[in-house]
């Protein structure tokens, strides 16, 4: 409760408070103002024609600042063409841009700047500035060169293609590497990614970052874009992209249409080849240059080889003529040795032939003699032989008989009437004597047969 001295409250409305905020901002900012900040997010509406940025300043990173504002359609179309044909580039998000504002408060919707004029030189100045300092951070890190230095397929013949199926540079491509005259084959996968604006380099670098998982599929990368000219190539000054290209570990060949200015990613991959038909010849030329190479060396070993052929025949040729004059001397020699021990063998033949018959002449008094003496021994020894022969053949036939009677003896017992005599019987099955039961069948007529007679039966059952 109040006391009777107390200063009464004076209470404003929130209106009240907003206009008195927009009467002050309105006589302190009366005019128009150049102000330097990032573009945190476009916001441009096509329906209606206007532009809301939200604009950030930065410190190391850190948005230390942040405010909204507008740009009219009228505005709009006309500074963002002229954007464009300074920088090559329309305007987006996370572009540094320097403008003239007005400053304008309103009581619903707050503080915020009406852009009515932008430098592109600035702007083109900041995208200089960083990517000098991408290049420059990736020379600091050691990796500028890593790309280049890798060696280069002799034949690259398996190639990863990272473009978009519809894009004119693309089916240039294909059609220079699948229709040469040369019939040369280059295998190649498309690796679909987007060429330009926002999401350019993350979509690069996702697909980058697939092949390299199968990078043992491939010889090398090539990066294509048609047409298009220099718009929307900001996006290959981008750090990351650059850093991936620089650290991939297979050949990186860049084609991406223009032929001034190149980005950081053309300058750290292993070669740029500008348009995307200069990279499909450059990878027909790897083929033509081997195939060349080959060629010449093809004809440089069959000069070789002829010219080696014709020294080795002049060398045969002269072996052969040294090789038949050492024959016939040889020859010449080895008749004269085979005529000289021809006429000593003769001669010793001849020699040994009459101490030969010299000898025979005594043999035949020799031989009668010794003749004699063995058939008078011979005989002798035959009478004894003779008599000893007799009395063990008369033994042997003794022997011989007494085993006989036992065997006839034994074959009587064993005749099978004088087995059936003493109750045995044969069962026969078709005339043939029945020796197990696997062959009987429930129903079969069996034969039995006894010492008086024989009887049939019928098998009712069987068992092992």
């Amino acid at each position: 409760m109040e006391t009777p001295s107390a200063q009464p409250r004076k209470i404003f409305t929130l209106l009240d408070l907003t206009k008195s905020l927009q009467s002050i901002i309105r006589k302190t900012y009366t005019g128009s103002y150049w102000i330097k900040a990032e573009i945190a997010r476009l916001n441009y509406y096509p329906k209606s024609g206007h532009c809301y940025p939200d604009l950030v300043y930065k410190v190391k990173g850190k948005v230390q600042a942040e405010m909204r504002s507008i740009i009219w359609k009228s505005d709009f179309k006309k500074l963002n063409n002229q954007f464009k044909e300074v920088v090559k580039e329309e305007l987006k998000d996370g572009m540094q841009i320097l403008f003239r504002a007005t400053v304008n408060f309103h009581p619903k919707y707050s503080l915020s700047l009406n852009i009515v004029d932008i430098e592109p030189a600035f702007t083109l100045g900041e995208m200089a500035r960083e990517k000098a300092e991408t290049i420059e951070k990736l020379k600091k890190e050691g990796i500028y060169q890593n790309n280049k230095l890798l060696p280069f397929p002799l034949l690259p013949k398996k190639l990863a293609v990272i473009s978009v199926s519809t894009s004119k540079g693309y089916h240039d491509f294909l059609n220079i590497i699948e229709n040469n005259k040369y019939g040369f084959k280059i295998e190649h996968q498309l690796f679909s990614a987007l060429l330009q604006g926002d999401k350019c380099a993350a979509s690069i670098s996702g697909q980058l970052d697939e092949i390299r998982k199968m990078k043992a599929q491939f010889d090398a990368v090539a990066i294509i874009r048609g047409g298009g000219g220099d718009v929307g190539l900001n996006a290959y000054d981008d750090y990351s992209l650059s850093k991936e290209v620089a650290t991939f570990p297979l050949p990186v060949i860049s084609g991406i249409g223009h032929s001034t200015n190149e980005t950081v990613v053309e300058l750290v991959a292993h070669l740029n080849k500008i348009t995307p038909t200069d990279v499909a010849y450059f990878f027909l030329n790897k083929f033509l240059d081997l195939y060349h190479n080959l060629n010449n060396l093809r004809e440089k070993l069959h000069a070789s080889a002829d010219k080696r052929i014709q020294d080795q025949q002049h060398i045969l040729e002269s072996r052969k003529q040294r090789i038949l004059l050492h024959v016939h001397h040889f020859t010449t020699a080895q008749q004269k040795s085979l005529q000289n021990t021809n006429r000593e063998i003769i001669r010793e033949i001849h020699r040994r032939v009459l101490r030969e018959q010299s000898k025979l002449s005594t043999y035949p008094h020799a031989i009668n003699r010794k003749a004699q003496q063995e058939i008078k021994s011979g005989r002798s020894g035959l009478q004894a032989k003779t008599s000893r022969l007799h009395s063990l053949t008369a033994q042997h036939l003794k022997s011989n008989k007494k085993r006989i009677e036992n065997i006839q003896t034994i074959i009587k017992i064993l005749h099978p009437d004088n087995v059936l005599k003493r109750g045995y019987s044969i069962t026969m099955k078709d005339g043939k004597a029945i020796k197990d039961v696997s062959g009987l069948q429930k129903g079969d007529v069996v034969t039995t047969k006894v010492y008086d007679g024989t009887f049939e039966s019928e098998i009712k059952t069987k068992s092992s």
